[in-house]
C-alpha cells in the first residue's frame, strides 16, 4: 500500500495539470482517506484502516466534505505556522470556492482509485458491496503491484522535489504547498 505521504505526488502532477485547481485541497484530499481509523474512532467506532472513506461513496460524501473543511480552515494554519508561507496567501489559496470544491473531489478519487491498483481488500463499492473489487489491481497480484506503485511514487515525489529544488529555496514551501 502506497504510505499516505505518497500520494502527494499525484495530487502535485493533477494541480500542474489542471489550471485554476486548487493544490491544498488536491494535497489534503489525496491523503484523507487514509484519517479512517481515526475519523471512525471519533465517531463513535472502530473500522479497519480501509472501509467507507476508501469506496467511491465516501470519496464523494464524507472524504469531500473533510477535506474541504481541513483546507478551508485547517491548512493555512498549519502550513503558515509550520512552513512559513505567508498567512493571507494560504488563506486566498484555500478560500471556499468551487474550485475548492472541485479540487477537494479530485484529491480523494484519485487516492482511492490510486490505492485501488495495490490492496488486498478495496472496498470501493461499500456500502453497496462489502468484497474486495479487486479488477484494477496491477498483475492481479497486490504485493507485486504494491511494490511497483511505493516505487512509482517515490520515484515522482524525488523528481518533484529536486524539479523544486532547482527552481530555488525561496518559495520553495509555498510552491510544493500552495501552488
Amino acid at each position: 500500500m502506497p504510505v499516505t505521504p505518497l500520494h502527494y505526488g499525484v495530487a502535485y502532477i493533477i494541480g500542474k495539470a489542471g489550471k485554476g485547481l486548487v493544490l491544498p485541497a488536491l494535497v489534503v484530499g489525496s491523503m484523507l482517506p487514509d484519517l479512517e481509523p481515526f475519523v471512525s474512532i471519533l465517531t463513535g467506532g472502530y473500522t479497519a484502516p480501509r472501509g467507507f472513506m476508501h469506496s467511491l461513496l465516501g470519496a464523494i460524501t464524507i472524504d469531500l466534505f473533510l477535506t474541504i473543511l481541513v483546507t478551508w480552515r485547517l491548512y493555512p494554519k498549519l502550513a503558515s505556522g509550520i512552513f512559513k508561507i505567508e498567512k493571507e496567501e494560504v488563506v486566498e489559496k484555500c478560500r471556499f470556492s468551487g474550485m475548492l470544491i472541485l479540487s477537494s473531489l479530485i484529491g480523494t478519487l484519485s487516492h482511492v482509485l490510486i490505492d485501488s491498483l495495490n490492496h488486498e481488500y478495496n472496498p470501493l463499492l461499500h456500502p453497496f458491496a462489502y468484497d474486495s473489487f479487486d479488477a484494477f489491481v496491477l498483475f492481479g497480484d497486490w504485493v507485486i503491484a504494491a511494490i511497483i506503485i511505493q516505487l512509482v511514487l517515490l520515484g515522482i515525489l524525488a523528481v518533484i522535489f529536486v524539479y523544486e529544488a532547482k527552481m530555488g529555496r525561496k518559495g520553495f514551501w509555498k510552491r510544493i504547498l500552495v501552488g
